[in-house]
């Protein structure tokens, strides 16, 4: 992670953000399950301070569970009490509270988080960008029914036509976005449409606002929490590392 003092005037202030929820259907509380030993959402702050193109990283959760473990391991934490729809809905509330200039949305469900692939987003962003989404190409066969996985279809630009449930590409969307500050802002007042609410989607609000999602390509595992079954996959990864 970049030091701030290190940063002039000239450069954008680049901040991480971990949307972290206790209530879940499918896995309530899963930020503080242990995973080989180490809370969920700590493994996941800590890969996203390896990613020396962020300047800091905030967690943003609506527990005070959670943020009572994040102030006793000195992680930075926010507590937004309001209802959010969206991950996306609860990095945009936090605005108010946090200086910045680019926002990269981390999902507190992903402890194996690959800090290069937050390094790319930001790198990639240029003048012309204000939204920009990670994805990997589908890696095992199961993946394309599987609901818990989007892909997405994109144009020959790599910019984003639509985001399924369904095996529509075999390029597989991952909860790792970087926004403009503006950008951030005006989503919590964007409609909710059809698409976003039958595909549950939340990037979808801005295709189906106008707004243009520039796909970046990265190597990462894809490899989220849903469910109990996802952990044991997560904890067999973490075992073959050592």
């Amino acid at each position: 992670m970049r030091s701030i003092a290190k940063i002039d005037y000239e450069s954008e202030l680049v901040v991480g953000l971990i949307p972290a929820r206790w209530k879940s259907t499918r896995f309530e509380g899963k930020p503080l399950v242990d995973i080989c030993d180490i809370p969920m959402i700590k493994r996941v702050y800590d890969r996203a301070c390896m990613a020396k193109e962020l300047d800091t990283v905030v967690v943003l959760t609506d527990d005070s569970r959670i943020s009572n473990y994040c102030s006793k391991q000195e992680m930075r934490c926010i507590v937004i009490e309001e209802e959010c729809a969206t991950g996306t809905d609860r990095c945009a509330k936090a605005l108010s509270l946090l200086d910045g200039d680019i926002f990269v949305n981390i999902q507190g469900d992903e402890p194996l988080i690959n800090p290069e692939a937050i390094n790319q987003m930001i790198t990639d962003f240029d003048d012309s960008t204000d939204i920009v989404n990670a994805y990997v190409e589908v890696d095992q066969e199961y993946k394309l029914t599987d609901p818990n996985v989007v892909k997405v279809v994109m144009d020959k630009d790599n910019h984003a036509l639509y985001y399924s449930r369904l095996p529509i590409s075999r390029n597989q969307q991952l909860g790792l976005y970087a926004y403009r500050r503006n950008m951030l802002e005006v989503f919590p007042h964007m409609d909710r449409h059809k698409n976003e609410l039958e595909e549950n989607v939340e990037m979808l609000r801005y295709l189906e606002n106008g707004f243009v999602v520039k796909m970046i390509r990265v190597e990462d595992e894809g490899l989220s929490v849903d469910t109990p079954d996802d952990l044991k996959l997560v904890e067999l990864k973490i075992k073959s590392y050592n």
